[in-house]
This record gives structure tokens, sequence and C-alpha cells, in this order.
């Protein structure tokens, strides 16, 4: 029987861990002890029956992937639960993501740390993490992290004015976004065009290569 940890079912219903508690207490919900002093989960299908939502296979498969530890999946559980508004939980998906090495996760936490949308604003913890992301490759970090940098971004800093530096930042997001889907785009159409040339090559004479 698939189970999750109280803290990713206290993410899906929106119920705290004191209250999921109390439901196990009463026997609304039943405890696996996965061996001494290991977590304890509940079964997942008790956890959905405790939501005002219908989560799909593909949804629990999301779930269940996130509560063993896979980062890209945690991240994504993180954006789900960003749209439904439950923002405190958001941002602790991202953290646990990004702490697992996931850049696109250090992004949206850098960015959530920056502007204070799901809590406290830690101007430093952003840039940070996003430091971090751009340390593993991420070109929407390196790009975020110039921005950041720059003469308009710093004074919104400084001024806390945070309408302008989420502008500023979904304005750098969108741009490098659209590289990307041109680059890729654009490579996807390369390989289309040249497939007959690899063809010729990989059949011609060793000495006419």
């Amino acid at each position: 029987m698939p189970s999750v940890c109280l803290d990713t079912a206290s993410a899906i219903t929106g119920l705290t861990k004191r209250t999921l508690w109390r439901y196990i207490q009463d026997g609304r919900l039943h405890a696996i002890r996965e061996g001494r002093g290991r977590r304890t989960s509940v079964p997942l299908a008790e956890v959905v029956a405790l939501t005002d939502r219908v989560l799909d296979a593909e949804a629990q498969a999301l779930v269940l992937a996130a509560d063993r530890g896979d980062a890209e999946a945690q991240c994504d559980l993180a954006l789900r639960l960003l749209e439904l508004e439950r923002l405190g939980s958001a941002r602790d998906w991202f953290a646990r993501s990004a702490r697992a090495g996931y850049a696109d996760a250090m992004c949206w936490l850098a960015r959530d740390l920056l502007v204070g949308r799901c809590g406290e604003r830690d101007d430093a913890g952003g840039v940070l993490w996003l430091s971090q992301a751009a340390a593993c490759g991420s070109p929407l970090a390196e790009a975020l992290l110039i921005e950041l940098h720059g003469a308009v971004c710093r004074k919104a800093r400084a001024a806390a004015d945070l309408e302008t530096l989420e502008t500023r930042l979904d304005a750098v997001e969108r741009e490098v976004l659209l590289r990307v889907l041109n680059e890729t785009g654009g490579a996807a159409a390369a390989d289309a065009d040249g497939e007959g040339d690899i063809d010729r090559v990989a059949t011609a004479p060793i000495e006419e290569v």
C-alpha cells in the first residue's frame, strides 16, 4: 500500500501535522511505522480522502516520487502548491529540492526569498541560491544574477520595491525561456535537415570523409 510521511500528507491536505496526529489517534488515519526510529507514514489513499481535490494517477505518482526524495518531483510539487496558494508549503518543498541539488528549484527558491512571496524576505539568501544554481550551469540563474546587480534592481532591492524587482526578474525569465526555446527549435530543425547528410557521411568510404 503506497504511503507518505506526515510532512507530505500535510502539504497535500493543507492540514497541520498536529491535526494529522489527532486523526491517527482517533482512527481516521492509520499510522505505518517503518522500523524503530524511522518515520511515521500514512496510506496515500487515506490522505487523498482528506483533500477537497481530485488527485489523479499522475498527481499521486508525483506525490510519491516527491515523498521518496526525487528532487525534480519535489520542485514540481512545490509549483502545484504555489498554484494552490499554499505558500509556506511551497517554499518548504522548493527548499527540499534545492538542497538536493536541483537547479530549477534553486532559482524558484531564490526568487521567492528575494520578493518574499511565500514568507519572510531574505535578499542575501536569494542571491546565494542563485549563485549556487549558476554554479550548476543554470543559464536562468546566470541571467538573473546579472540583472540583480544592475542599477535598477540594486535600487529596487535597497528600497524594498518588490513590484519593480519582480517585474524585472519576470522579464529576464521570459527572455531566457524564449532564447532556450529558439535554440532548441533551431537545433531540432538542423538535426532534421542534416539527417540525409549524416547518412551519406556514415556510408562514405573512409578516404572521402
